[in-house]
């Protein structure tokens, strides 16, 4: 899971709902692995056949859930490594040009 699906799963936690674009490039691995579901939009008569439509919007489930606080956790311990690489970096070049 990249940081892309991570800010999408975190805001349908925090809303109840996330608008993706079909265009999306991982949404059909968001929706393969379970991570949303579409919310129906309306129904529309098709030959006289009623025909379901889905909307842009999305909710999460507890797969998704699960999944954004297990690579949560490893995203916070990525970042905080990062910060420390990059104050340790920030401090070994005023020492070097002081």
């Amino acid at each position: 899971m990249n940081f892309s699906i991570y800010i999408k799963l975190r805001i349908a936690t925090t809303f109840g709902k996330v608008k993706i674009r079909p265009k999306y490039k991982h949404l059909e691995y968001m929706t393969d692995n379970n991570l949303i579901n579409p919310i129906n939009d309306k129904w529309y008569n098709v030959s006289g056949w009623p025909v379901l439509t889905h909307s842009d919007w999305y909710t999460i489930t507890s797969d998704g859930k699960k999944a954004m606080w297990d690579k949560g956790n490893l995203l916070v311990t990525r970042i905080i490594a990062w910060l420390a690489l990059l104050i340790s970096f920030t401090a070994l070049l005023v020492n070097y040009l002081k």
